[in-house]
């Protein structure tokens, strides 16, 4: 086993939620995709952060776009992580959402959502952090959906 392959396993075993990211692209489409890198930056300025992959075929929607949303999974939602963390294009069609005030697709029954505005972004190895200001959020009291050790599970599972 290679030492990248060692290092990814070892990140694996740090248990984390499951979050579909979503924007609009620079023609209105709307994007998503799978993410678990996913942290609280600050209570006051409120701050979240992100990161994505500079091979995602979605980059280019995320670093351009002034509002996103941190759409946070619940326990009854794997499949709509599975959908999100596939690369193909029309991963909305099917897809129940509502457009926020900023225009960007939140998805439904999720744990939790947090709408953000654009503040901060880092270029860092071979990925990009994005940093967001929330700007509203929406919580609920269902289960969470874990990701860890190269799963999906849930908190009693």
């Amino acid at each position: 086993m290679d030492e990248m392959t060692k290092f990814r396993q070892c990140l694996g075993q740090f248990a984390t939620g499951v979050t579909v990211v979503s924007c609009r692209d620079q023609d209105g489409k709307s994007c998503g995709i799978t993410a678990n890198s996913f942290s609280s930056v600050s209570l006051e300025p409120p701050l979240v952060l992100w990161n994505i992959a500079k091979v995602s075929n979605s980059l280019g929607a995320y670093l351009s776009a002034e509002h996103f949303a941190i759409n946070i999974l619940s326990s009854q939602q794997q499949s709509l992580a599975a959908h999100f963390a596939k690369s193909e294009n029309g991963l909305f069609d099917d897809i129940v959402s509502k457009d926020s005030q900023y225009s960007v697709p939140i998805l439904s029954n999720t744990l939790a959502h947090l709408e953000c505005r654009t503040h901060a972004i880092h270029d860092c190895g071979d990925h990009h952090i994005i940093v967001g200001e929330v700007i509203d959020f929406r919580l609920s009291d269902n289960e969470p959906l874990i990701f860890y050790g190269g799963n999906y599970t849930g908190v009693n599972s």
